[in-house]
């Protein structure tokens, strides 16, 4: 018999992978900035290794979320129970598979963003294609967090290089991102008193990090007009129906 659970109590677990996925990606870059760039890579890793969860359990548990809101004319329903997802009643889970499906979703980021390029968000490679990256992606995790010896030369964390980390924190976040503007998109278009569960919150936690020189310059202009905006969207590169990325595709 399969496992399940409430439709809340999914909510309140894919929020709580969602908000440790971003903490992780902002404890990540104050790492970095203070030079401890091992530490700091292999936070990100584990923060993607949380959206690999989040994503399975939001591939689960949308339609029931979706359920009471009246989308597409839709009479409300009220929700039923959500399936565990296979991966995550096995809490012996390898991180590699973790890793895959990370990466795997990451790839569809240029097509998340860019018409011209859509199919790589709607069509994703398989899960296969990104064993070597995962491999490389928990090789790195580990070099954050162990002294490791290869011949003669001993291999520190406190020794790692900032080669990439910049780079990594701002995909991090920004894959993070996705998986909030997705969750934003399904519910947009619920009526007026629709029960919509809003994660902005955690968007404008991730925001900054995402998109680091917009942000900037966002802040910039608020400070000299003095009216800042609270929508995560007015930051963002705009469809042309007006929305912010793309619209949503099926669950993998």
């Amino acid at each position: 018999m399969p496992e399940t659970v409430t439709a809340l109590f999914a909510r309140q677990w894919w929020r709580a992978l969602m908000s440790n996925a971003c903490a992780l990606v902002e404890d990540a870059d104050v790492l970095a900035a203070n030079g401890s760039m091992g530490r700091a890579q292999a936070l990100l890793v584990l923060a993607m290794e949380e959206l690999a969860k989040a994503r399975w359990l939001y591939g689960a548990a949308e339609y029931q979320w979706s359920q009471p809101l009246g989308l597409y004319g839709l009479a409300p329903q009220p929700a039923g129970d959500v399936v565990v997802p296979e991966q995550l009643r096995n809490r012996r889970l390898p991180h590699l598979t973790k890793l895959q499906t990370a990466e795997r979703y990451a790839s569809g980021l240029g097509g998340f963003w860019d018409t011209a390029r859509r199919i790589e968000y709607y069509q994703l490679p398989e899960l296969g294609a990104f064993e070597s990256a995962a491999r490389q992606r928990n090789l790195d995790k580990q070099a954050g967090f162990y002294v490791d010896r290869d011949g003669d030369v001993i291999l520190s964390p406190l020794d790692a290089d900032a080669e990439g980390v910049p780079d990594l924190v701002v995909l991090a976040a920004q894959i993070i991102e996705m998986q909030l503007i997705e969750d934003h998109t399904r519910q947009q278009d619920a009526p007026d008193g629709a029960p919509v569960d809003s994660s902005q919150d955690l968007h404008w936690k991730i925001l900054p990090l995402a998109h680091p020189h917009e942000f900037a310059a966002f802040v910039g202009r608020s400070s000299a007009t003095g009216a800042p905006t609270t929508e995560p969207d007015d930051l963002l590169p705009q469809e042309p129906n007006g929305v912010a990325g793309a619209e949503t595709a099926e669950p993998d």
